[in-house]
């Protein structure tokens, strides 16, 4: 593990290589820091970072940090400064805080789950409880702390959109470089690349388009997104569209002062057949992060008709819940002018690496929303590669050996996510095989049998998301740190030994 200090590094000293980090969000700024924190003094890497904004921004609203981001954020030195800006569950839900005692290992609520497409009231048939419970915030207040934590030797670059990168080899592979070519006509030169450019990643598309030309070429010529393996490479739509709006708190207590979503500060799902609400205070409570998701029938797998994000209109989303509780009413009265998201995933990617080009966030692992876990995955993704690349006797020639580490340990972890992620969504939607399916139970039954019978279902409906979350708490990121600093050494010895599939699986998620 790393002591935490944050080494200078030697002025004038040579680098040992020069890294592009493609891409300004949260994978590329959490890797920059983390090798400005733990950088050997006197071996510096020369970082630039390359945004295709004409700023650092975000793109989306609100986001969940979990136990396993803020021990990340721990070791980066700027917890304090990061929980500064979030909103968080305080207490047991309904409990007095006067008369509760805060600890470290208190399971607090992190998901409330509440069936709500219904005309009665809404019915809280679940809580995910998860040490120190959940903490929400907005983006942008998160990247702004990051921004202030780069070390002073990454140089940004904006308004620098890459379109691909060119392999340029020299007389061996330590003199093979990488040409960035970017969308203004410009380039520009680097030893080692890391695409932290997201769902659309140019910097994937290049990398498996190089490596379908190498390996899959044959006699009949196919282009990369219609090869069985090159594919994968290609997002794909999940069949579900989600309308995104920020609620003013203040709007929403004029409507009902006492409406659910004002109390929790935790995300809830309001849940439906075939649709879910999710919502969480973000900005010091100031605003709720409000997503309506509606599931269309035969869509996923086939291309998305339209946009991957556009504007919506007020009745457009309003026609799709119909008929629910009036908590629900009262929120989507607080929507003006949502805007529309088609949610597309990268899944089953083969690779992440490829010479020294590797993939990091959502450019390897976009995922559904459903456990808030996206960008933490990212921030995992990044800081145990800058921690493997920070070790000054990574040369340029054993960058190679380091992204095989990153790749063992980390993608086939990231994937599981992205897979349980898709489970746990049709879960809130009441169309997971085997459980609660929305559906009116058995006729003949008295009203209050019926609801009786389903509420029993609910609550078997809620012990399997509850499995499904314990990953967030029972797998420790650390032990994925302690198993890449071993290979490591082994590799810097000679010893370069493949992660068996025993110890791959420690790092699988299962079910």
């Amino acid at each position: 593990m790393p002591d935490g200090s944050a080494p200078t590094a030697s002025l004038g000293a040579t680098p040992r290589f020069r890294l592009a980090i493609v891409g300004g969000g949260i994978a590329g700024l959490t890797l920059a820091i983390t090798l400005g924190r733990y950088e050997d003094r006197g071996s510096p890497i020369k970082i630039d970072l390359y945004e295709a904004g004409p700023e650092i921004t975000t793109v989306g609203a609100g986001i969940s940090v979990w136990t396993r981001t803020w021990e990340v954020m721990r070791q980066l030195g700027i917890y304090d400064e990061l929980a500064g800006e979030a909103v968080r569950q305080e207490t047991p839900i309904g409990e007095n805080k006067e008369n509760k005692q805060d600890s470290a290992t208190e399971l607090k609520p992190a998901f409330v789950l509440r069936k709500s497409d219904w005309q009665r009231d809404g019915y809280d048939f679940g809580y995910v409880m998860i040490p120190n419970g959940s903490t929400t915030m907005h983006r942008a207040e998160m990247v702004d702390v990051l921004v202030r934590h780069l070390p002073a030797s990454c140089s940004i670059h904006t308004s620098k959109r890459l379109l691909s990168y060119t392999e340029t080899t020299g007389n061996s592979p330590s003199t093979t470089a990488y040409l960035l070519n970017f969308e203004d006509g410009t380039t520009a030169e680097a030893d080692v690349i890391v695409g932290a450019d997201g769902i659309k990643s140019k910097t994937r598309a290049t990398m498996y388009q190089y490596i379908h030309e190498r390996d899959c070429a044959g006699p009949v010529k196919i282009a990369p997104e219609a090869c069985e393996t090159c594919g994968h490479a290609t997002p794909k739509w999940t069949g579900t569209v989600a309308y995104r709006f920020l609620i003013p708190t203040e709007k929403l207590r004029e409507v009902n002062p006492t409406h659910r979503a004002l109390e929790v500060k935790c995300p809830m799902s309001y849940g439906g057949k075939g649709k879910h609400i999710i919502t969480y205070p973000i900005s010091h409570g100031r605003y709720l992060n409000w997503i309506a998701f509606v599931t269309i029938p035969g869509g996923e797998g086939t291309a998305y008709p339209k946009k991957w994000v556009t504007d919506a209109t007020y009745e457009e989303l309003a026609s799709y819940f119909t008929g629910w509780e009036s908590e629900v009413d009262q929120m989507i009265s607080c929507v003006e002018k949502p805007t529309l998201w088609g949610i597309h995933i990268v899944d089953d990617l083969p690779f992440n690496v490829s010479g020294r080009v590797a993939l990091v966030g959502d450019a390897v692992h976009a995922m559904e929303t459903h456990f808030g876990a996206g960008g933490g995955q990212a921030i995992e993704d990044a800081y145990l590669l800058g921690l493997m690349l920070s070790d000054s006797r990574v040369t340029l020639s054993r960058v190679s050996d380091v992204f095989q580490i990153y790749q063992d340990i980390r993608l086939p972890f990231a994937q599981n996510v992205v897979k349980n992620a898709a489970k746990v969504g049709r879960m809130y939607e009441f169309r997971y095989p085997g459980l609660y399916d929305g559906m009116p139970v058995s006729a003949g039954k008295s009203e209050e049998e019926e609801l009786e019978t389903t509420k029993a279902r609910l609550n078997q409906l809620s012990g399997a998301v509850q499995e499904l979350w314990k990953w967030q708490w029972m797998e420790r990121a650390e032990d994925q740190w302690e198993e890449a600093r071993r290979r490591l050494e082994e590799a810097l010895r000679g010893q370069v030994v493949k992660l068996s599939a025993n110890k791959m699986s420690k790092f699988c998620l299962v079910m």
